[in-house]
């Protein structure tokens, strides 16, 4: 009798346990979000690296692309050194990141949801024995988000510049 009463509280406090964690996963408004699956392959623009173009050359190329098109290198995440740091083997695994302050202050007045998309970035990662270079598709944000008028105009001007530094470290072009 005193095992059946243990049986149920026990029950009874794990019914309350996963219906709490149920409450809360249905409120998280993550979780409230069920979108068609999507082919991430149509979701950027990947271009491997030039035969001959070491990462090295391609970074120099995108740099001084950036500064041509008048776009703001302001940083990098070095994911692969960071993982060789923790032990774990890696290929290339780099993101880098871009900006025009003017455009990006443009944007996120229209719409603060903007800052998320914030600071554009190109990522060098090794696949299928290749260095890539890849992208966000901004076509996808940009008429999905149906820009008008100066917001398209310079969102285009971000995209085209992008794809420009894209390029030029795609093909070691310095």
């Amino acid at each position: 009798m005193r095992r059946t009463a243990v049986m149920r509280r026990f029950l009874i406090g794990a019914a309350f346990a996963l219906g709490t964690v149920g409450t809360c996963y249905a409120h998280n408004p993550l979780n409230a979000i069920q979108g068609p699956h999507i082919d991430l392959d149509k979701t950027i623009i990947k271009v491997p690296l030039a035969k001959g173009v070491s990462p090295k050359s391609a970074l120099q190329a995108m740099k001084i692309e950036a500064d041509t098109v008048n776009m703001k290198y302001v940083g990098d995440l070095q994911l692969s050194k960071q993982l060789k740091n923790m032990g774990i083997k890696s290929g290339v695994l780099t993101v880098y990141e871009f900006c025009s302050p003017p455009i990006a202050h443009l944007m996120v007045d229209a719409d603060p949801a903007f800052a998320a998309y914030l600071p554009c970035r190109i990522t060098m990662v090794a696949a299928g024995g290749r260095v890539w270079l890849e992208m966000l598709n901004l076509n996808m944000i940009i008429d999905g988000a149906h820009l008008k008028g100066k917001l398209r105009t310079q969102a285009l001007r971000v995209r085209d510049d992008l794809d420009s530094i894209l390029w030029a470290g795609a093909k070691g072009n310095w």
